[in-house]
């Protein structure tokens, strides 16, 4: 059972400490902690008894784990698929510990989330990447909920960005003539990438896991996507995995018109030693053409809206 102790005016410290049991009797951990008023040290000791009766007792000391450690932690232990897992890890690397990396997951608050939300906004997140972004957070905090690292969820008491239906702007979009300079500038290795993704609307992966094979008969078969996790070993490792929300042998097909036909010898993309060349790695070939040619910030998934017609 709680109790209140009241340590006397000229006390020390603050004048009121309760001291509690965590669940499991008498043989179970005593803890204490100290306030100035009685009135929150008898709430405090209210809720730990109730706490404890509820079975939803929560170790104060279980959240004193770095959002750093325990991202790292949940993901090597969540089970998912090699690209869910890849966008996960980039999501934390970049978008979500520069910011809350340092505190505990019991210090980050629903204020801290909407901060965030904000910042991602500013840099120019489109809301699905945000809402993307959003449901990775979540994960992680979900998982500290259920294993009573936590209490609550901040993600879910933050309130949700607005995720309005956009109309995708033309203008802002590369032209042909600049498709066509950007797929020459960066270089003929990765020039065919540029056009499967121009002319049939594939993600980065995707264009990387294409094999001549699969154009076929005006079709091309998307069949895999390149994704880079990290092994047992802790290095990173490019590999083939299944297409985003399809499962392992599952396709879709997408008209491709003939010009492709000529980049199929050029299938599969592969680096000067024949390894495979992943996403980010893309994402760095492609910032450089941009910059050469003194183009706008483009952004490959751009070429995804465009789609453009290939003559």
């Amino acid at each position: 059972m709680a109790t209140v102790v009241d340590k006397g005016v000229g006390a020390p410290g603050k004048r009121w400490l309760v001291r509690y049991r965590e669940p499991g009797g008498r043989s179970a951990r005593q803890r204490e902690k100290s306030f100035d008023r009685k009135k929150d040290a008898v709430d405090f000791a209210t809720k730990m008894e109730n706490d404890k009766r509820e079975n939803s007792y929560v170790d104060p000391s279980a959240g004193k784990v770095s959002v750093r450690r325990y991202a790292a932690e949940w993901l090597a232990l969540k089970p998912m698929a090699a690209g869910t897992e890849e966008s996960y890890e980039r999501i934390m690397r970049l978008h979500v510990l520069p910011q809350l990396g340092k505190k505990t997951i019991s210090q980050v608050t629903a204020a801290d989330v909407e901060e965030l939300y904000a910042l991602w906004r500013r840099q120019g997140a489109m809301p699905n990447t945000i809402d993307s972004r959003r449901i990775a957070l979540s994960g992680i905090f979900s998982h500290a909920v259920r294993h009573k690292r936590i209490r609550e969820n901040p993600v879910k008491q933050a309130e949700k960005p607005a995720n309005p239906i956009m109309q995708v702007d033309e203008r802002v979009l590369p032209s042909f003539d600049e498709i066509s300079a950007l797929a020459k500038e960066i270089g003929p290795r990765l020039e065919p990438a540029v056009w499967l993704m121009a002319c049939c609307g594939l993600r980065i992966g995707e264009s990387l896991g294409v094999f001549p094979e699969d154009i076929a008969d005006g079709a091309l078969r998307c069949r895999r996507q390149v994704v880079r996790i990290k092994n047992s070993s802790g290095k990173y490792v490019a590999l083939y995995a299944p297409l985003k929300h399809r499962k392992e042998g599952e396709w879709r097909d997408i008209p491709a018109p003939a010009t492709l036909e000529p980049l199929a010898e050029r299938l599969p993309i592969r680096n000067q030693a024949g390894g495979m060349i992943y996403p980010d790695l893309f994402r760095k070939s492609w910032d450089r053409a941009l910059k050469r040619l003194g183009l706008p910030d483009y952004n490959p998934h751009d070429l995804r809206h465009k789609w453009a017609p290939c003559p």
